[in-house]
């Protein structure tokens, strides 16, 4: 990785959340400027990693900036069913996915809904929700169903069982605690193309040792802002 992240000794008694102000002070003050696709553009750094211990039910939830704990908690289980409409989240008024099928709706149809009203469409409307709900595999799709093929003896391929990526690692975990393969991805090349935003958070490992548990998480893409 390019770029170290601001220095974090263990020595340092500081609460851990000075890890985020820090690392936004160092964006500010050594970030380079980059164009996106959003046209807006950014100030970036690459290669920051940031560490917290949750032992005793810790989560590192930030105090300095608004957090939407209960959403992004639905959203989570809702990844871990494998589900790839947004039915089910507008039903319990989590709207982070539901601008991208709106946007996809307003386009081929000229409609220029509300999100709201969309929203409430999506909910009480099944076919309508097939029809402009589906967000492609993202996801959950890739945690718990990854897609295989299978090679037949005519030179075709035929699609063959899901992987379930969250099942295989805790079982991993269980009952061989010392591999090296405990992984879960989520960037499958071949359908980030399909998918309405490709995984930001995109690649989980986990390791133990001395009988604690340890996750590295690896991000493509992070606002941090926000």
């Amino acid at each position: 990785m390019a770029t170290a992240a601001p220095a974090t000794d263990s020595s340092d008694m500081r609460h851990p959340e000075w890890q985020y102000l820090d690392l936004m002070r160092h964006i500010w003050e050594h970030g380079s400027e980059r164009r996106d696709r959003t046209g807006v553009g950014t100030r970036s750094v690459f290669g920051v990693m940031l560490r917290f211990d949750l032992a005793n039910d810790r989560m590192p939830l930030l105090t300095t900036k608004r957090v939407y704990w209960k959403t992004a908690t639905r959203e989570m289980l809702w990844f871990l069913t494998g589900d790839t409409n947004i039915r089910e989240l507008c039903k319990q008024n989590v709207q982070i996915w539901t601008d991208w099928p709106l946007d996809t709706y307003r386009r081929e149809t000229g409609d220029e809904i509300s999100r709201g009203d969309f929203s409430t469409r999506i909910v009480e409307d099944e076919a309508f929700a097939a029809s402009w709900g589906e967000l492609g595999p993202v996801y959950g799709k890739q945690w718990v169903d990854w897609p295989t093929y299978q090679y037949q003896p005519d030179g075709s391929y035929r699609k063959g069982p899901g992987i379930n990526q969250v099942a295989d690692v805790v079982e991993s975990l269980r009952n061989n605690p010392g591999s090296r393969r405990h992984i879960i991805e989520g960037w499958n090349v071949a359908q980030v193309d399909q998918m309405a935003l490709p995984p930001c958070h995109k690649t989980y490992q986990f390791h133990i040792a001395d009988g604690r548990l340890n996750c590295a998480l690896y991000q493509r893409s992070c606002d941090v802002a926000l």
